[in-house]
């Protein structure tokens, strides 16, 4: 007959801090490259404006190309790192929006508007649901002894 614990095993203190710093570094290689992935379509941006010449055409395809292989290197650290790829992807997602949001002000000046920074916090309210530890709301039912 198994006996079944109404909480479950918890891990020792030393298993618990790597999962932290597994969980920290995933998290971090996430944030980068959504900084990179936005820092790739802005380069872009400046690369193909209306009035470039070709040196700095060439000079933003370089930096684009280079900034997509440094976000796409963080994104697959993040994936290795993280517990699942659906929090690696959100989180990417949220950093891209972020850093966009950042640089499209800092670069071109522009705003956004209330319904864009609403969006934004509902994928940080979801991002801070997908992150932390749920416990349960619930006693496990008994099983069945047979």
């Amino acid at each position: 007959m198994a006996v079944y614990p109404d909480s479950p095993a918890g891990f020792p203190r030393h298993l618990q801090a790597g999962a932290m710093r597994r969980r920290f570094w995933g998290v971090f290689n996430c944030l980068c490259a959504g900084a990179f992935g936005a820092l790739a379509a802005a380069s872009a941006k400046l690369a193909f404006g209306s009035q470039v010449n070709v040196a700095f055409c060439t000079l933003g395809i370089i930096v684009m190309a280079m900034t997509n292989s440094l976000m796409w290197t963080f994104f697959s650290r993040g994936l290795s790192f993280s517990m699942s790829s659906a929090i690696a992807s959100v989180t990417v997602t949220f950093s891209n929006i972020l850093s966009s949001a950042f640089l499209g002000f800092v670069l071109y000046g522009e705003c956004q508007e209330v319904l864009w920074w609403g969006g934004a916090f509902l994928i940080l309210c979801g991002l801070i649901l997908i992150h932390r530890n749920l416990s349960p709301l619930r006693k496990a039912l008994p099983h069945k002894q047979q």
